[in-house]
């Protein structure tokens, strides 16, 4: 049995047993998993990535075989609080705020549109609570994910790009 069969194999169980989350597509590694963020970039007017929260953005996407989703990203070069989190001033808790998204809920795979859509049950903002967050996906290798933020009323970001490698 080769590697790519093997693969192929496993994606269809995992997506049989993920409970109709989506078909299996002969040719499409599986999204359940743990994955940790590469790169977060924003493509200008001519389609040029740029980083977006600097060159080394945090984060970590967590997609289990029943259908939740947990997902944390984080600008690294927030500055440090310098004070119990509670007791920060407003600018101080502004900018730790700006630099980070973070949600959980339950996720929908479209194979033939090649999106995920994540359905927010609660996040650090409580405007996306019940928010379905639209993101197509191409996958660039087996461990390799590039999630693409589809501009919605929750993100108007437009070319934002993600780029995901799978925790071993």
């Amino acid at each position: 049995m080769t590697f790519k069969s093997a693969l192929t194999s496993l994606t269809a169980v995992v997506l049989t047993m993920a409970g109709g989350l989506g078909q299996a597509v002969a040719d499409t590694p599986a999204l359940v998993g743990t994955w940790r963020l590469s790169a977060m970039t924003r493509e200008d007017e001519s389609g040029h990535p740029h980083p977006f929260w600097g060159d080394q953005p945090l984060g970590l996407l967590v997609y289990t075989s029943d259908g939740h989703v947990s997902a944390q990203v984080y600008d690294a070069r927030r500055p440090e609080l310098g004070v119990p989190w509670d007791s920060a001033g407003a600018e101080a808790a502004r900018s730790a705020f700006a630099g980070l998204a973070t949600y959980f809920g339950t996720y929908a795979i479209d194979t033939e549109a090649g999106t995920v859509t994540h359905t927010v049950e609660g996040a650090m903002a409580p405007d996306w609570i019940g928010a379905r967050l639209i993101r197509s996906y191409k996958f660039t290798s087996p461990n390799r994910i590039e999630l693409r933020v589809v501009a919605d009323a929750q993100v108007a970001v437009t070319g934002l790009v993600l780029t995901w490698d799978r925790v071993k």
